[in-house]
């Protein structure tokens, strides 16, 4: 009688296989149940904290760089995004909306970062 076996390689990368999709379900899970909405945001340029805003309250913000350019952000909603920008590529603006605890906007040319908090 012959014996039918998958050959050791195989049954490693099925294994890897299995153990990365639990990995990403577990990680996935804790992700979107651990997010809480907004309370606030912090920038920073150029590694110094420039400006705390709060997201409950609705404002329009303009933030300068030490190289000369310029990011406005926007809060409305509990949201915040950037709506202009002086630099190049406008990826800062392409980012889109954010309203959750550890949510980002970067606008490396001006070296601005906006980091979103959820906790006091």
């Amino acid at each position: 009688m012959k014996q039918t076996t998958i050959p050791s390689k195989r049954r490693d990368l099925i294994l890897v296989i299995i153990l990365l999709a639990l990995a990403a379900v577990l990680g996935g899970g804790y992700y979107l149940t651990r997010r809480t909405p907004a309370l606030r945001a912090e920038v920073t340029i150029d590694g110094d904290l420039a400006e705390v805003l709060d997201l409950s309250k609705d404002q329009e913000v303009t933030i300068h760089s030490p190289n000369g350019g310029t990011n406005v952000l926007v809060v409305q909603n509990g949201e915040i995004w950037c709506s202009e920008a002086s630099c190049p590529d406008k990826v800062c603006i392409h980012q889109g909306k954010q309203s959750m605890d550890g949510g980002i906007i970067v606008c490396l040319p001006n070296y601005m970062i906006v980091q979103v908090i959820g906790q006091e």
